[in-house]
C-alpha cells in the first residue's frame, strides 16, 4: 500500500554523486565515516518526512511512497530532477576590489555570500574574481539509498517528532514525552531546555506545526521536569528516617 499524503515517516538515506560515487550526505553514522564527512556535531539518525509537504525532491518522494515500512530502494535523480542543470548565466565576474569592500579576501573554491546569494569563487586573477552562483550540485546526477524505517501512526509519536525536529540540537528523542488528552497536548521536557539558545523560536515553531497538523488540538502545554539522581533521592529518604527521629520515640532504659 502506497504512503499517502500527510503520512509521517522516519527515513534513513545516503546520497552519492554518481560521477565519482562520493558520499554527499547521509543520516547513517557508518556511512558518514566511510565517506569522510563525519562530524561530531551532527546527529546521525532517521529523519522525519511528512509525505506531500515538499520536504524532499518531488521525484524522490514519488519513489519513496511506493515503499512499505522496513523496505529500501536505490533511486537515481538526474540533474533536472535534483538541483537542476548548470546555468552559464549564473557565472559572474566582479572586481576583487568589490569583494574587498565587503571584507572578503577572495580564495579559489571558497564559498561567499553576495547580496544574500551564495556563490563559489572559481578563479582569481588580474584584479577580477569569477563567481559561480549555481548550486554546488547543479548538473550532478544523484543516487539515493533510502529506507523507510518507521511509519508513525500514533498521534503522540507524530507530535513528539514535530517537537524533536525543533529541539534536536539540544535533546534526544527519549528526552521528549508527549501526552494528548481530549483537545490538550502536553509536551514534557527536561529542565535543562530552559538554557537553550533561541528556545522561544523553537517553541513558536512547534506550536505552528501542531496547529497545522493537529487542527483538533486547542491547547498546548509545555512542562519542564527535573528528576533527582537516584543516589540523591535515596539519601533524602535515609535522612527522613535518621536515628534522631527514632530516638524520640524510644524509652530510656531503666537506671540500675
Amino acid at each position: 500500500m502506497a504512503l499517502k499524503k500527510g503520512v509521517f515517516v522516519l527515513i534513513e538515506y545516503t546520497v552519492y554523486n554518481k560521477d565519482n560515487q562520493k558520499i554527499i550526505d547521509t543520516t547513517v553514522e557508518e556511512k558518514a565515516k566511510e565517506g569522510g564527512i563525519y562530524s561530531e556535531n551532527t546527529k546521525y539518525e532517521p529523519e522525519l518526512v511528512i509525505i506531500g509537504e515538499g520536504m524532499m525532491f518531488k521525484s524522490l518522494e514519488e519513489e519513496i511512497v511506493k515503499l512499505k515500512e522496513g523496505e529500501t530502494a536505490t533511486i537515481e535523480l538526474p540533474p533536472e530532477k535534483a538541483f537542476g542543470k548548470r546555468d552559464p548565466a549564473k557565472i559572474r565576474i566582479i572586481s576583487a576590489r568589490e569583494l574587498s569592500r565587503r571584507g572578503i579576501i577572495p580564495r579559489v573554491n571558497e564559498e561567499v555570500e553576495i547580496n544574500g546569494q551564495r556563490a563559489i569563487i572559481r578563479s582569481v586573477g588580474g584584479g577580477r574574481v569569477t563567481l559561480d552562483f549555481n548550486h554546488p550540485l547543479a548538473g550532478k546526477t544523484l543516487i539515493y539509498d533510502v529506507k523507510v524505517v518507521k511509519v508513525l501512526k500514533e498521534p503522540s509519536e507524530k507530535l513528539r517528532e514535530l517537537a524533536y525536529r525543533w529541539l534536536k540540537r539540544a535533546l534526544s528523542r527519549k528526552d521528549i514525552r508527549v501526552r494528548i488528552r481530549e483537545k490538550v497536548a502536553t509536551i514534557i521536557l527536561p529542565v535543562r531546555i530552559l538554557s537553550v539558545e533561541n528556545l522561544g523560536i523553537a517553541v513558536r515553531g512547534i506550536i505552528r506545526d501542531i496547529q497545522k497538523y493537529f487542527p483538533n488540538i486547542e491547547k498546548v502545554v509545555f512542562r519542564e521536569e527535573y528528576e533527582f539522581p537516584k543516589k540523591e533521592a535515596e539519601q533524602k529518604r535515609e535522612q527522613a528516617h535518621s536515628p534522631k527521629d527514632t530516638l524520640k520515640t524510644e524509652k530510656e532504659p531503666p537506671k540500675s
